[in-house]
């Protein structure tokens, strides 16, 4: 009897944690629910922000009288004939295999794209995905392929200005997300290009084309160094003429001064002692003439000096 009444107990508890367990639900803040009545969907539980659009699609899928629920947390539900399917509301990330494309100027690249994305409709991805695997075949069939058909437009410079691979692919993620949220439920938030690489087989011909416009770059800059020293060397020459020039000109007029200095000194010098120049020149004239015997008219200007007239008075 001891014995009964202890397990009795027991057996209670654990049919209560049973019967509670089928009763109740919880949905948690990262977590979205489909709510199934005999395998039918009666009910989805989603964020708020998503429930007025997960509402609509679930309408134009086909799908009438779904409740939509919009708190997270506990929820009731009918034991053993109702059951509950959570999914993650968080994003998740797609990676795609690497593959060599052709750019639009006939350049080949090995590129890997990525996609972040999320379950924002739980009714239509069960129904037509029902596995996150699915929903990567899904992003290899339809957002791969788009991406692809990008990357085949651009130049091969064009993979390296991150802006232009961006605003491409930004331009095709609404058209993309209109497919995928309605045939999929599936919503991407962000999609790129996270990895660039060069096939082995181009790595030769990439040299070659880099070498070569290095050495246009070199024979550019050779080019203009030697025009900007012909350049700064006929300044330079123009100017050494110019100073030279200046230099001659003004030599010659301090020589020309020097000299009107002199002549003005020396007529100075003659005019304050005449007649010791005219002695001098007699004593000039008498050695030149030592032993030798001359005719001199009188109005000889030498026979005047040597007899001692001033050859000044006229």
């Amino acid at each position: 009897n001891n014995m009964k009444k202890t397990i009795i107990p027991i057996i209670a508890v654990i049919l209560c944690l049973i019967l509670v367990n089928t009763c109740f639900y919880i949905v948690y803040e990262d977590e979205t629910a489909v709510v199934k009545t005999l395998g039918k969907v009666v009910a989805v539980v989603t964020d708020s922000t998503d429930a007025e659009f997960v509402s609509k699609n679930i309408r134009e899928n086909g799908l009438e009288n779904v409740k939509s629920i919009q708190e997270k947390g506990l929820h009731f539900k009918i034991p053993f004939i109702q059951s509950v399917e959570k999914f993650t509301s968080k994003y998740l990330t797609y990676k795609s295999n690497s593959e060599t494309i052709n750019a639009k100027d006939g350049s080949r690249i090995d590129i890997q794209m990525y996609a972040q994305f999320k379950i924002l409709d739980p009714v239509t991805f069960k129904q037509a995905v029902g596995t996150k695997e699915n929903a990567h075949r899904r992003m290899d069939e339809l957002v791969y392929s788009v991406v692809i058909q990008s990357a085949n437009s651009l130049n091969f410079n064009d993979f390296f200005f991150q802006n232009t691979l961006e605003d491409l692919l930004k331009s095709k993620q609404a058209v993309l997300n209109e497919k995928l949220t309605k045939d999929y439920g599936l919503f991407i938030s962000d999609i790129g290009i996270n990895r660039k690489s060069f096939p082995l087989a181009n790595v030769s011909g990439i040299e070659e084309k880099m070498t070569l416009q290095i050495q246009k770059e070199s024979e550019k800059l050779i080019a203009e160094g030697d025009s900007e020293y012909i350049q700064a060397q006929a300044s330079a020459d123009r100017k050494k003429a110019e100073v030279v020039s200046a230099a001659l000109e003004q030599a010659a007029i301090i020589k020309a001064e020097a000299d009107a200095g002199a002549i003005k000194i020396y007529q100075e010098s003659l005019k304050k002692d005449l007649d010791f120049y005219q002695f001098t020149m007699r004593m000039q004239i008498y050695k030149e003439l030592k032993g030798s015997t001359i005719f001199l008219d009188r109005d000889n200007d030498i026979f005047k000096l040597l007899n001692g007239y001033d050859l000044t008075v006229q």
